[in-house]
């Protein structure tokens, strides 16, 4: 069975040049969703300063790309601001450009006043994770990638990954036992259960998806 890395990739080389993305599509495509990829941008670096910058690089990077099937916009799009974010949380790849909100885009920029911390409340759990925990969390359980992807964009092992993973569900859901009447971050069904013994303990039992 192939990756879902291999999937998200192998489709855009097999589109006719007439269906490929242009930067007027991307364009309305970050306009239409810019809350859910700024909420996307902010869970993987933790700071709001740093999400705007992903925001841009991931734009400028979607702009500049011709080879992207219309069909896989969004999901071409949120894939550019994970990698984006990953590459500014942990130092890889070049450094950020000076003109980084030079020619964004036609007539489209970001404004720092825009996006509030306080308007992401649900979101303030995750923050606090630890880099590496919180990444694993945001693209395992909130992305849904598998833990093979999330370990092949982490360069991290699969052990790594999913240990990070049980760790930041327990300190998510801990965290959520201690503040039940605040706004708190709502599971795929099952999710809790599943590394829990029912009193907020993790049991070990979370294995590897893969398993």
């Amino acid at each position: 069975m192939k990756s879902a890395l291999q999937f998200h990739t192998n489709p855009f080389k097999l589109a006719g040049k007439d269906t490929y993305a242009t930067a007027d599509d991307f364009q309305r495509l970050f306009a239409k969703e810019m809350t859910s990829l700024f909420r996307l941008s902010l869970h993987l670096t933790a700071d709001a300063g740093m999400a705007e910058d992903c925001i841009i690089l991931a734009m400028k990077e979607c702009f500049d790309n011709s080879t992207v099937s219309k069909e896989w916009v969004n999901i071409w799009a949120r894939r550019t601001v994970v990698r984006t974010a990953i590459r500014l949380v942990l130092g890889t790849g070049n450094a950020i450009p000076i003109d980084i909100y030079d020619d964004a885009g036609p007539d489209f920029h970001l404004q720092s006043s825009e996006f509030r911390m306080e308007e992401l409340e649900d979101s303030l759990t995750v923050l606090e994770l630890p880099d590496f925990d919180r990444l694993a969390f945001v693209l395992c359980v909130l992305e849904q990638y598998s833990i093979l992807d999330c370990a092949l964009l982490l360069k991290r092992s699969t052990k790594d990954v999913d240990n990070a993973r049980v760790r930041a569900i327990y300190h998510v859901v801990t965290a959520g036992e201690r503040n039940r009447h605040e706004p708190t971050i709502t599971f795929p069904a099952g999710l809790c259960s599943a590394c829990s013994d029912g009193i907020g303990k993790p049991t070990g039992s979370c294995g590897s998806i893969l398993d």
